[in-house]
């Protein structure tokens, strides 16, 4: 998970993503295209998909920690007797959804089997 605070390394490092083979297009609040835009002046060698996609990327990993969930089933019992439960509620859910999202946009990039974006827990 990106935190927000390392989003300028991220943006200072050499880029290695993987785009949809899709566009995306939306319009944006006013002050948010601005925000954007002096993030662009702060780093050019960002593209507005990059800064768009990290920034995306980060908020989402906030909204999914901040889902719902409740432990299930105990799955595995490790050495220092920690268990580790299934996960339930909207987080699942959330889980369960962007899983088979992910596999159908990689089938899209031309991938046959692609994994999970979530594993089983």
């Amino acid at each position: 998970m990106v935190k927000p605070s390392d989003l300028h390394m991220l943006w200072t490092a050499p880029d290695n993503t993987r785009l949809t083979p899709k566009q995306y297009s939306f319009r944006l609040p006013v002050h948010v295209a601005a925000k954007l835009a002096a993030l662009g002046d702060i780093y050019p060698s960002r593209s507005r998909t990059e800064l768009v996609g990290d920034l995306l990327a980060t908020a989402l990993d906030a909204v999914e920690q901040s889902l719902p969930y409740a432990d299930g089933a105990i799955i595995v019992e490790l050495p220092d007797g920690e268990k580790v439960c299934e996960t339930l509620g909207l987080r699942r859910d959330f889980w369960n959804r962007a899983n088979a999202h992910y596999q159908t946009l990689e089938r899209e990039l031309g991938n046959s089997k692609p994994g999970k974006l979530f594993s089983e827990r």
